[in-house]
């Protein structure tokens, strides 16, 4: 019999993208090393219990990642009582609730966007915060880009449903080829740092120092891919285009978690509304019968 983890790794290279491969066996691998630690190293030893105490193990984390890492697992389960190579109802065993409405905080203006950008103490930090803003990509994906990762205007990102290009705007254009003259050409990371290439945290950290320059409360990177999209929605771009830009495999995730509505957006999308002049038009004067209809 095959261990948890070796089973766990072909079910993860079975499921096509790469990066969904990496998604499924940093999930499997972790759930594994979970039941191995308490004695159940092989799908045949899995027990109700164990997954009980796996799913209280989880509680810990937000509640959409503890969401997804459920569904993950649950279909892994699924997968070994098809097999044959576990015990009946174990996928049963793990209680999924379905995750609250999500509804999205306003995303800051363009004008603290701008102020963010102009606030970085030096290249290095303009343009992380410039392409963070100006591609929407995840952190991860900016954080994974080669200096040959940019060409003709394009940046190529790899993320979770592939690899994509975004077009960049002239400024931000001009800002990245400087960057990459200045560090030696094409070979090597984008970003750089004294151990090789730039970390999550401290790319965190430059972020943190630049809001608090621009006089902006912390934002994290995600914070970052918000105010870009709905900075598009609201230039009007179409959700298809900004749900390809931002690497979203349906549209409707752009719409459900990033499509954030103010006030204001209300107020101008309504102000030129039709409705209100065909009232004026078409209301009778006072004392006048409405016109028969047939």
């Amino acid at each position: 019999m095959e261990t948890l983890q070796e089973v766990a790794d072909l079910f993860a290279a079975s499921t096509g993208r790469a990066s969904s491969s990496r998604e499924y066996r940093s999930v499997l691998r972790s759930f594994a090393a979970f039941a191995t630690d308490r004695g159940e190293g092989s799908p045949d030893q899995l027990s109700p219990t164990l997954l009980l105490h796996y799913q209280a193990e989880l509680t810990r984390l937000a509640p959409t990642t503890r969401h997804h890492r459920l569904l993950l697992v649950r279909q892994f389960l699924r997968h070994l009582e098809r097999s044959g190579l576990c015990q009946r109802g174990l996928p049963e065993v793990l209680r999924i609730q379905p995750l609250a409405p999500h509804h999205p905080r306003p995303a800051i203006s363009l004008s603290e966007q701008r102020r963010l950008i102009q606030a970085a103490p030096d290249q290095r930090s303009r343009l992380l915060i410039w392409l963070l803003l100006g591609t929407g990509a995840r952190i991860s994906e900016v954080l994974s880009c080669r200096r040959s990762s940019y060409q003709e205007g394009l940046l190529y990102l790899c993320g979770k449903t592939g690899t994509r290009s975004v077009p960049l705007q002239e400024g931000l254009r001009r800002e990245l080829e400087a960057h990459i003259q200045g560090t030696g050409g094409r070979d090597g990371p984008l970003f750089r740092s004294r151990q090789g290439q730039l970390s999550d945290r401290r790319a965190r950290e430059l972020l943190l120092d630049c809001c608090r320059r621009a006089g902006l409360p912390a934002l994290s990177p995600h914070d970052l891919r918000h105010a870009a999209c709905s900075r598009w929605l609201r230039a009007g771009i179409p959700v298809v285009v900004v749900s390809r830009t931002l690497g979203h495999s349906r549209p409707s995730t752009t719409w459900n978690h990033y499509a954030s509505v103010t006030a204001q957006d209300l107020s101008r999308g309504l102000s030129s509304d039709p409705l209100e002049l065909v009232g004026e038009e078409a209301a009778p004067a006072m004392g006048t019968a409405p016109p028969a209809v047939d």
